[in-house]
């Protein structure tokens, strides 16, 4: 009677290796980046992208200085380096309008204009190979409870873009879902691409400011535009 006993564990030692096989298989398709590698295999559709991301403000102009101990051009342009970086791990190459917190426009045709920071921005993106432009900023509203995130566009083009960014961004960071709206932005106007203006969180609102100023919450931010950004390349509107 030994043998059915053998026969019955190599069963069920079979069928517990596939069970584990395919357990691991679905928790690697949340999007991670531990340890300095991309595990996931959902984030396939960047390889060869060229990606503008411009955070707003800089130099001089601080953004948004809200209730949180940080600004907004410092908020955006962290989340901005934590993105570049996830980006490039997928493949994309990222074009950024500054690396830096400077003024975009020192040193250019632009320096010393009426607009002439953001003029800066839309020649970075029109002069590139860039395929879409996207803006970072923090919002601000004089009611102190208002929070959440939304995305804007202007051309019929950008359309997609921003719906797909919002609704990746809002499922990583379980943020309040403003929505996507039409707006008249010197950026979104001027850009020859698809291009969308990011409002990531209220610095009025004390929850958000705080949450804005922390790496782990700047790095789900990230998280969540890298997956829209993958979507959208994907043909996932």
């Amino acid at each position: 009677m030994r043998k059915p006993v053998i026969l019955y564990s190599s069963i069920w030692a079979t069928l517990l290796m596939l069970g584990f096989f395919i357990v691991s298989s679905l928790s690697g398709s949340n999007i991670s980046f531990r340890g300095g590698t991309n595990r996931s295999p959902g984030i396939q559709h960047l390889q060869g992208k060229v990606v503008v991301l411009d955070p707003g403000h800089g130099g001089g102009d601080p953004g948004t200085v809200g209730v949180g101990p940080t600004t907004e051009a410092e908020n955006v342009l962290a989340i901005t380096w934590e993105l570049r970086t996830m980006l490039e791990r997928s493949g994309a190459q990222v074009i950024m309008t500054r690396q830096s917190d400077a003024n975009p426009s020192v040193g250019t045709q632009f320096d010393g204009q009426r607009n002439g920071q953001l003029a800066a921005r839309v020649a970075t993106s029109n002069r590139s190979r860039g395929q879409i432009y996207i803006s970072l900023h923090n919002d601000w509203h004089d009611n102190t409870t208002v929070k959440g995130t939304s995305v804007h566009y202007y051309k019929s083009q950008d359309l997609a873009l921003a719906e797909t960014l919002q609704r990746h961004l809002v499922g990583q960071t379980k943020a309040v879902d403003l929505g996507v709206k039409r707006s008249n932005f010197y950026v979104l106007r001027n850009t020859s691409v698809p291009a969308a203006l990011v409002e990531i969180g209220f610095l009025s609102n004390s929850e958000e400011a705080s949450l804005l100023a922390k790496p782990a919450y700047r790095r789900e931010v990230a998280l969540g535009l890298l997956a829209g950004i993958n979507a959208y390349f994907a043909g996932e509107f």
